[in-house]
């Protein structure tokens, strides 16, 4: 692919001087850190705006508690970020007339989306590994310290997770001119992916089923009725089909 290395670092720089990486990694961190602190003095926050005769009733926090925190809220603001952050990454430069100039010099097309989705798995990378560090730095410091390597597995399948709302955002952005027909296609996809997920026989086929593989592995934990080898599967596989339908779309259109 001709030109993909200096299109990655011309990604790499503008996501810096943009604030776009750190404003991604920043919103990671805050609700990384948020989850085991908000787990922890929970009890005491409903007892702050609770009546005085008030039982809270709450069973005892644990490490458990802080995972599903945790994967709450960083797969769905995940997912919410990935269409913010991605529907300009190649709709914006199409409408700005950006596009005819890169692709004017000895640069091919598929080192040009290559090296943007290739940016954009780093910046959301970062962002998600910092977070899960985050995470597991005050889980360690309020209840006690968690195994180090399923956490890390668990990062990774919060990645993947990610990755795939950004592959689909992404199909938009490169085949659309528009950005916001870009996050149109990518809140479709969220929407239509949640709703499928709501037939149990299905969630384990769809990027929904990554949030209990998460948690299984970083419980180190899994159970007889999920398949986390197919519901990884299932995941990359969407995001390879995105990705080869970006491809496809954008060889074919006039710039």
């Amino acid at each position: 692919m001709t030109g993909y290395r200096v299109l990655l670092e011309k990604e790499a720089i503008e996501a810096w001087r943009t604030y776009r990486l750190g404003i991604v990694c920043g919103l990671f961190v805050v609700l990384g850190i948020l989850s085991p602190v908000v787990t922890r003095y929970l009890p005491q926050i409903i007892r702050i705006f609770a009546p005085p005769d008030f039982e809270i009733g709450l069973p005892e926090m644990g490490v458990v508690d802080v995972i599903d925190q945790l994967l709450k809220n960083v797969i769905q603001f995940g997912a919410l970020a990935a269409v913010l952050i991605t529907m300009g990454s190649v709709a914006a430069e199409k409408e700005r007339g950006t596009v005819a100039l890169v692709l004017a010099k000895p640069v091919s097309r598929a080192a040009f989306l290559w090296a943007k989705f290739v940016a954009l798995g780093m910046i959301f990378g970062l962002a998600t590994t910092l977070a899960v560090v985050g995470a597991w730095l005050y889980t360690t410091l309020l209840f006690e310290a968690p195994p180090v390597f399923p956490w890390i597995s668990m990062a990774m399948i919060i990645w993947l997770s990610t990755m795939v709302y950004v592959s689909i955002t992404f199909l938009g952005s490169a085949a659309l001119r528009s950005p916001l027909g870009a996050a149109a296609v990518g809140f479709a996809g969220l929407i239509g992916l949640s709703l499928v997920s709501l037939v149990s026989t299905l969630n384990p086929w769809l990027p929904a089923g990554l949030v209990n593989v998460a948690k299984a592995v970083a419980l180190d934990e899994v159970s007889g009725d999920l398949d986390p080898p197919r519901t990884i599967a299932m995941a990359i596989g969407l995001i390879a089909v995105s990705l080869g339908l970006a491809l496809w779309r954008f060889r074919r259109e006039e710039l």
